[in-house]
């Protein structure tokens, strides 16, 4: 599964960490880094995308005021599922492009 840079409007986000265009997530023998995909937005909310080894998922999260532990968003998505992982994606930028 690869995922093409032109799938995801970013809506003015500042993308800082983008191995997710970069990461096979079907080839057992790639490599994922744990730090798949951050985007920073001008009124302090982030999209942040990790990979959870132990449990083989991605997840996705809005962080707001870099209040890490506590995200306004998050959704666990299993590792191989692109549509999940976009749709997911789409609604976190929703999200923290508009701020609640």
């Amino acid at each position: 599964m690869n995922i093409s840079r032109t799938a995801i409007d970013f809506k003015g986000g500042k993308i800082t960490d983008d191995t997710l265009f970069l990461t096979d997530f079907d080839d057992p023998a790639s490599y994922i880094d744990l730090d798949v995909l951050l985007v920073e937005y001008a009124n302090n909310f982030f999209v942040d995308v990790s990979f959870h080894d132990g449990a083989n998922k991605l997840s996705v999260n809005v962080i707001s005021e870099f209040d890490w532990e506590n995200p306004v968003y998050t959704k666990s998505i299993e590792r191989h599922d692109k549509t999940g992982l976009i749709a997911s994606l789409k609604e976190a930028i929703d999200i923290a492009v508009k701020g609640k």
